[in-house]
């Protein structure tokens, strides 16, 4: 229904739209070993002053957004009006990895998310023309998907790096040590 008082705010996500399709800004709560979804904006038309200000007008304004990060001059420009903001890592399989991650939490959304939650119910992957899936959400339902695939993404990273195995250590040092 709401979020509950005790929730932390974790981050924002934001998809940038304009006139096809529309701005999305979701707030990341963290809340009983899972995670809440709130619906703060979901609108065309914006310009990137109007979605400062409505970043701006949110309860904790100064939490970090993590945004579209294909849209530089975008995050740059919101930037100038004073709202934290970064953009969204991305690479190979990024959006793939980044749908794994939200599929892997615990998810609660709030009641008012209603776009939120049409898309969360429509998020389904494209099918190309030969009837085969491919590893890429379809369009329609993935503006707010995105914004909390790109905040979600940032919170729980998938670790980047192998573990080197231990290497034996060599005899001479056994010499001194008197082994």
């Amino acid at each position: 229904d709401e979020v509950p008082h005790f929730a932390r705010l974790e981050r924002r996500g934001l998809d940038f739209g304009y006139s096809n399709d529309p701005t999305a800004i979701i707030s990341i709560y963290y809340f009983q070993g899972g995670y809440i979804l709130d619906e703060e904006c979901y609108q065309k038309g914006l310009l990137n002053k109007q979605i400062a200000d409505v970043i701006l007008n949110l309860n904790n304004p100064t939490t970090l957004v993590v945004a579209d990060s294909a849209e530089p001059k975008s995050i740059d420009d919101i930037k100038t009006y004073g709202v934290n903001i970064v953009g969204a890592e991305k690479g190979s399989d990024s959006v793939r990895n980044g749908i794994s991650i939200v599929q892997e939490q615990r998810i609660s959304i709030t009641k008012r998310s209603v776009n939120l939650i049409k898309e969360y119910r429509n998020y389904l992957w494209e099918i190309n023309k030969e009837g085969t899936i491919l590893p890429v959400p379809e369009h329609a339902y993935s503006h707010s998907m995105d914004a909390v695939r790109y905040a979600l993404s940032s919170i729980i990273k998938q670790p980047t790096f192998t573990i080197p195995k231990a290497t034996p250590a060599l005899p001479k040092y056994y010499n001194e040590l008197g082994l």
